[in-house]
């Protein structure tokens, strides 16, 4: 057993004591810097909020914007497309196929002949390529690419 008035016995209390007051110090150091850490965040909380409700607003009209000039774009392209080739005004159905190709995805003639009917309710395969090819001939529509069962088609490239 180890004497009170032991000199080694004293120091080891003491260099004991000591660390736990510095650990207590370092605790306290900490609680008082999450407290304020706390503090600041509360009064951020409230803000964040608007902030995203306003960037969630921004973006919005972002899109609805961008939607505008995205039916702007095609409703020039659509003009220009008929100043230089009238003939697609005065037949429905090419002006039906090109509408449909103006969405910026290839079409096969099973897609365009859906869009046509879709529109006007009645449109066979067999007219919709005889469409496709006339409007091949005059330089409004392209072959987009091949697969294995059918062929694309898309707005020629210099018309665009």
């Amino acid at each position: 057993m180890t004497n009170p008035s032991d000199p080694e016995h004293s120091e080891e209390e003491r260099d004991k004591r000591k660390e736990e007051s510095e650990l207590r110090e370092k605790l306290e150091d900490i609680s008082y810097r999450l407290a304020r850490i706390e503090r600041v965040l509360a009064r951020i909380e409230p803000e964040m909020g608007e902030f995203k409700q306003s960037t969630r607003v921004i973006r919005e009209g972002m899109d609805f914007y961008g939607s505008l000039f995205e039916m702007m774009g095609r409703f020039t392209g659509r003009q220009r497309l008929q100043r230089r080739f009238p003939e697609i005004g005065k037949d429905e159905i090419s002006r039906l196929i090109v509408e449909a190709l103006e969405a910026g995805n290839p079409l096969n003639i099973s897609q365009l002949t859906v869009a046509v009917r879709r529109h006007r309710g009645t449109a066979s395969r067999r007219i919709i390529r005889e469409r496709i090819q006339r409007l091949i001939e005059i330089g409004v529509i392209q072959e987009s690419h091949k697969d294995k069962k059918a062929t694309y088609y898309k707005i020629a490239d210099d018309l665009l």
